[in-house]
């Protein structure tokens, strides 16, 4: 499973400094993640010559500092709805700038953005082609490329 997983954590890390000034560093699969803590998870989809799922899966407190950054607002004001703009933001731009690497033409969908538990996420009727764990401040970060079987 090593399908473009160095250019994935290079445009990661890149995108991570750039919106939120934050530094994000690869990292093991945690070895148990808290049930009681939230997470979002962001899914944006890739159709063409190459068809797929990006998603972006992370605890609603990176989601929460995240959204802090991009907002320019303290992390004790940042709504539900700030959660889910900056997940959908980061997905929108990780998501596209993976495109760019993959056969073209291929288009990016609207991302979608929603509650998940830390149970790894799955594409029914695709293969997970890449994964990559980082840490930011302390929490998980995965990012994964499915690749449909169909196409």
């Amino acid at each position: 499973m090593q399908f473009l997983e160095q250019e994935i954590s290079q445009i990661t890390a890149t995108t991570w400094q750039a919106m939120l000034g934050l530094d994000i560093h690869p990292n093991m699969l945690p070895s148990v993640l808290e049930p009681g803590e939230g997470f979002l998870t962001g899914r944006v989809e890739i159709s063409g010559a190459w068809n797929g799922v990006v998603l972006l899966h992370g605890t609603s407190q990176l989601a929460r500092s995240a959204a802090s950054r991009i907002f320019a607002c303290e992390i004790l004001d940042v709504t539900q709805q700030d959660l889910m703009d900056a997940v959908y933001e980061l997905t929108n731009s990780i998501g596209g700038n993976i495109k760019s690497l993959l056969p073209q033409p291929s288009q990016l969908s609207l991302p979608c953005v929603y509650d998940t538990t830390p149970d790894i996420v799955v594409v029914p009727e695709a293969g997970q082609v890449s994964d990559l764990v980082f840490d930011c401040q302390g929490q998980p970060l995965f990012v994964s490329l499915w690749k449909r079987f169909d196409g």
